[in-house]
């Protein structure tokens, strides 16, 4: 056990050499971006809940962050849409069975994410990340309440290390935590001197790490949760005589799921808010002169005769007596030109606006000219799509599809998901469930790149089909109007296997045969009466004409 303390100590101590160079940067972007956060670093629990910010004067980097997270959310994730579904294999997602199984899953995911904390953590994730270029977010499972809690962490307290793939698989996190809290999550196997501390301050905060690393040496054929992939290591430091272990675990899946927004020099990334800090910082200094040259403006400086010292009176409406008209109190001239500050002003704040995407996010109230056609706004937003598609395809990787894994296997392990169909289970076993992201900005970029492709292909085919239509029988209707069903995220559940389709379809054509054998026989039965009466009125006609009868006229 000392062992394994001393390992983790020693490389907290060196994620933390590692770490110190960006810890500056992160202050900044605090200070001028988020001011709402605490300290990067809190020494001292007296500085908790200390004002930060009181150096900026300008809150466009803050409005542009804000507006930039609120968009991902509300494009990504939202609670007010379906934003995600599950797909397989082209040929099991033929079984009807299969597809209504997975829709199931997907209600069932919706009603777990609604039921925790996860929409509350993710719009702080959201701001996080594009701030400090990376967020972990970590998951576990309350089994008192049977429910999943999330937590957004601090990155003050978080030290990462990438595996040789480039993947976070190391988190260790150094954090403070009440007694009270402390108690609760590891019980009896706290420090004596923090068992004690419970009845004189209950919060009062303690020092722990908390370590998640690939667990080694490990036996595959136990599946007790000291034989699991990842290992999990709590911490309690300075316990008396030296630090312990309070509680020692793991995890089939790796609880913190960290998105770095793109990739650095170091394994912590680079976000929108470091690459707009010089104007950040840049346009809160130009606010600042702004502030004092109107504050000039409008209580410059006076020249006052020295005999005049303690009797002038600038404020509105004062009076000044002097017997010597040539010695007044005037204003200082300064010749400050507001147009150039404020100009230079703006440049800053629209190149914090680019760097943060705002336009992207705008992009349709910014057209307010015309009204637009449905294409057009197809590409408008497959644009802002294709602009965020590498931010968004790592948030896919490194957090939402770990994410998803970590419920499935939870609500798996507790028995909460609907039934696998048999199918599954004996013909196709082994296929993996794959998560198909169905968000507004993801359904934008599909509606750009795949809808177009059946759009613009019918368009271009028309004139030719009104010439030949029979160049039609080329095109397969069912599979383009699936498609684009599929495309628009229209429910599984509503899509008729092909089978059943093929059966109404013969049921429809054994119809119309009947009903065109009926008319065909009514049509018959009305011509022979045709015939019949025909011939009535011919032998009454013979019967009219003299010399009919004898067969002579």
């Amino acid at each position: 056990m000392a062992d394994k303390v001393d390992d983790i100590k020693k490389t907290l101590k060196i994620l933390r050499e590692i770490r110190t160079q960006r810890e500056k940067v992160w202050q900044d972007i605090i200070d001028y971006v988020l001011p709402g956060l605490e300290q990067i670093l809190i020494q001292d629990a007296a500085e908790r809940g200390k004002r930060i910010g009181t150096n900026r004067y300008d809150g466009s980097g803050v409005s542009a962050l804000q507006l930039f997270a609120d968009g991902l959310y509300g494009y990504l994730v939202s609670p007010s849409i379906p934003w995600l579904r599950l797909k397989m294999s082209k040929d099991v997602m033929e079984i009807p069975e299969v597809r209504v199984w997975l829709q199931d899953i997907e209600e069932h995911f919706y009603s777990v994410f609604s039921g925790t904390n996860f929409y509350e953590s993710m719009s702080t994730y959201f701001e996080y990340t594009p701030a400090f270029g990376f967020g972990v977010l970590y998951s576990e499972e309350d089994i008192s309440r049977d429910k999943i809690v999330f937590h957004v962490y601090h990155p003050g307290e978080c030290y990462i290390a990438e595996n040789k793939y480039g993947v976070v698989d190391q988190i260790y996190r150094s954090c403070k935590i009440e007694a009270y809290k402390a108690s609760e999550m590891f019980g009896e196997n706290l420090s004596p001197n923090l068992k004690a501390s419970l009845k004189t301050d209950k919060f009062k905060m303690h020092d722990f790490i908390h370590a998640v690393y690939p667990r080694k040496n490990r036996d595959d054929s136990k599946a007790d949760s000291k034989n699991k992939p990842f290992e999990s290591v709590w911490i309690q430091v300075g316990a008396e005589p030296q630090s312990k272990i309070v509680k020692e675990s793991g995890y089939d899946w790796n609880p913190y799921h960290v998105w770095r927004f793109k990739k650095g020099t170091t394994p912590y990334g680079i976000g929108p808010a470091e690459d707009a800090l010089i104007e950040i910082m840049g346009t809160s200094q130009i606010s600042k002169s702004l502030l004092k040259a109107a504050e000039l403006s409008v209580e410059p400086p006076y020249n006052v005769p020295s005999s005049m010292y303690g009797k002038v009176d600038v404020t509105p409406h004062g009076f000044n007596f002097y017997d010597d008209p040539q010695r007044i109190v005037s204003p200082v001239v300064t010749g400050i030109n507001f147009p150039i500050g404020v100009d230079r002003e703006e440049r800053m704040q629209k190149a914090i606006e680019r760097h943060f995407k705002v336009e992207f996010f705008t992009l349709l109230s910014q057209q307010e000219n015309r009204a637009k056609t449905a294409t057009e706004v197809i590409e408008l937003q497959g644009e802002k799509a294709a602009v965020l598609g590498r931010p968004i395809g790592r948030l896919n990787t490194e957090c939402l599809n770990p994410i998803i894994d970590r419920v499935f296997q939870i609500e798996f392990n507790a028995g909460r998901l609907p039934p696998m169909p048999d199918v599954l289970l004996e013909e196709y076993a082994g296929h993996n469930i794959e998560v198909d992201y169905m968000g507004p900005l993801a359904q934008a970029q599909k509606k750009l790149f795949q809808m177009q492709g059946y759009l613009h292909g019918l368009d271009q085919i028309g004139p030719v089909l009104q010439i030949r239509p029979e160049v039609a029988d080329i095109i397969d209707w069912d599979e383009t109007a699936r498609g684009i069903l599929q495309v628009h995220g229209f429910p599984q559940k509503a899509i008729i296997d092909k089978v059943v389709v093929e059966k109404i379809r013969q049921a429809r054509l054994q119809a119309m045969q009947q009903e065109s054998a009926m008319q065909e026989l009514e049509q018959g039965v009305g011509l022979v009466k045709n015939i019949g009466e025909a011939g009535q009125a011919m032998e009454g006609l013979e019967g009219m004409i003299p010399g009919a009868a004898g067969g002579q006229v």
